[in-house]
């Protein structure tokens, strides 16, 4: 009898064990569709475009759910985040490729360092040292100054794009809370070529 209780008892928590992550796994993919769901209603970023109700707006579309947000126009607002965006991205990959490149520039130097030592002590310190030395010290100083440049350009450019991700993402927001606002009907009226854009009477 005692040995069949553990044995129960040992069953049932192997059971909960198992259940558990199952349990938690389930939570998190609930919590995954719901953001999903929330998503897909209203207006939301999506890149430098806007997608309402789950739908990517066109140019035009966009433009005419920008033209009254609390009757105010913020088509040339979002196109001067659009191009801070812009202006970010090239910043943090140019940024990158600078910190790329000085990071393959101090192998390179390291290289060269490694074969200075090797020839040294093949050479028993007869070989002339400066021939390899030299284009070291070249590459190890250069790729120092990109590396610095990198990082200084990425930090400059993280920052300008965050905010511009930022203030797209307040105006969609505020589009969602306008209490005066283009239709949803308007942006997305039936057209005869299908969906686009319709003024209703």
């Amino acid at each position: 009898m005692r040995k069949l209780f553990v044995l129960s008892m040992l069953l049932l928590t192997c059971l909960t064990a198992f259940a558990e992550p199952g349990a938690k796994r389930d939570e998190r993919r609930a919590r995954k569709d719901s953001i999903k769901v929330a998503e897909m209603v209203g207006a939301h970023r999506k890149g430098t475009k806007i997608k309402l109700d789950g739908i990517v707006l066109d140019k035009d579309q966009q433009a005419l759910l920008l033209s009254n947000i609390d009757g105010v126009d913020y088509n040339q607002a979002w196109a001067g985040f659009r191009e801070k965006r812009h202006l970010g991205n090239g910043l943090v990959i140019g940024g990158s490729v600078l910190v790329g490149v000085g990071a393959a520039a101090e192998v390179v130097a390291l290289g060269y360092v490694i074969v200075g030592v090797l020839v040294a002590a093949f050479s028993l310190g007869h070989a002339d040292m400066d021939e390899v030395m030299k284009p070291a010290g070249y590459f190890a100083a250069g790729g120092a100054a990109s590396a610095a440049l990198g990082a200084g350009t990425l930090a400059v450019g993280i920052p300008i794009r965050v905010k511009a991700d930022k203030k797209m993402k307040a105006t969609c927001e505020g589009y969602n809370n306008a209490s005066e606002r283009v239709s949803k009907e308007v942006i997305f009226g039936g057209t005869n070529s299908g969906v686009g854009i319709a003024f209703n009477f």
